[in-house]
């Protein structure tokens, strides 16, 4: 693991923007998140027979609408056959992220069991009013709940514990340096607009998902792409860790312009690499949003201060 820090910890007291960011997240994280139930966990639709049951049902429907018609079905759908059952689990699962179908999932007319098919009409009712009252949901950002609101609330909401802390390492480490480098002001405009970028991303890779996005990765993002682009240093400090055995961590100094191939290629080959519709629950059109945001803010820096050319 390595990662930047060209910062001192020990002088903290310069950096009170980037503090206030880490606490703020932390707070919220607290106040709203920790230890809100997951009432949706034991859905009858999420489970193995009701994902099976729902990737059939979402079959019959993509297999009926032309793709030039409503809108183009995913590039993996025609390998789906109707008797896989892995595979209709697979295809229920997206078809409970597809805002298109669940909202007239109901009235479609499907073949088979009535009973069953009535069964799973009521099911996906109740699935989606306890999805709409989840806390992620709410402040969280989706193409199936665009409120204004939710572009700003989106970047300090945390799934869980982990997601929380490995984000904030990042914002700690690289907001230290971004405040040292512009200030406090710089700082939070970067950090605000890079995450307002990185959900527009996120919604143009997910058109008519309803999984929303949670997490401050597109404005940290912003930052290190920012970083990158506005530090002139030829080299900067990082740190890193193979083992706790001496000589496997600490610092190093490094090119600045290592960050891209770190962080921001890795985003990239990442989103390349995951099929349509089927993401691992990182946003990574998210990170590659604030990035690009980061790096126009950085040119428009460097044009300003008439910095001297990039060194890598």
């Amino acid at each position: 693991m390595i990662l930047p820090c060209p910062e001192d910890f020990r002088s903290y007291t310069r950096y009170p923007l980037t503090i206030t960011l880490v606490v703020l997240n932390v707070f919220i994280f607290l106040l709203i998140f920790s230890g809100a139930p997951n009432s949706i966990s034991s859905a009858p639709l999420l489970q193995k027979e009701g994902l099976t049951l729902t990737g059939r049902l979402y079959y019959q429907y993509l297999q009926a609408i032309p793709a030039d018609l409503l809108y183009e079905k995913p590039a993996w759908v025609h390998e789906v056959t109707s008797n896989n059952t892995e595979q209709l689990g697979i295809l229920g699962a997206y078809a409970l992220r597809d805002a298109r179908y669940l909202a007239t999932a109901e009235t479609w007319p499907y073949k088979g069991d009535e009973v069953q098919i009535n069964q799973w009409r009521t099911d996906i009712q109740q699935f989606r009013k306890k999805y709409q009252e989840q806390l992620l949901f709410r402040f969280g950002l989706s193409s199936y709940e665009k409120g204004v609101l939710s572009w700003v609330t989106y970047q300090f909401s945390h799934s869980n514990w982990i997601h929380l802390l490995s984000n904030l390492a990042f914002l700690a480490l690289i907001g230290l340096a971004v405040e040292g480098l512009v200030g406090s002001g710089p700082l939070l405009f970067i950090y605000l607009v890079g995450g307002v970028a990185g959900g527009a991303g996120f919604l143009f890779s997910e058109a008519h998902g309803t999984v929303p996005m949670v997490g401050a990765s597109a404005s940290i993002s912003a930052l290190l792409a920012f970083y990158c682009v506005a530090e002139t240093r030829t080299r900067i400090r990082y740190l890193f860790f193979a083992s706790p055995m001496p000589g496997h961590y600490g610092p190093i100094y490094l090119p600045t312009l290592l960050i891209i191939p770190l962080f921001l290629v890795v985003d990239l080959a990442n989103y390349w690499a995951t099929p349509e519709g089927l993401g691992g629950g990182v946003a990574y059109a998210a990170h590659l949003g604030g990035s690009l945001l980061g790096v126009l803010v950085g040119l428009v820096y460097r044009w300003k201060s008439q910095a001297g050319p990039l060194y890598c």
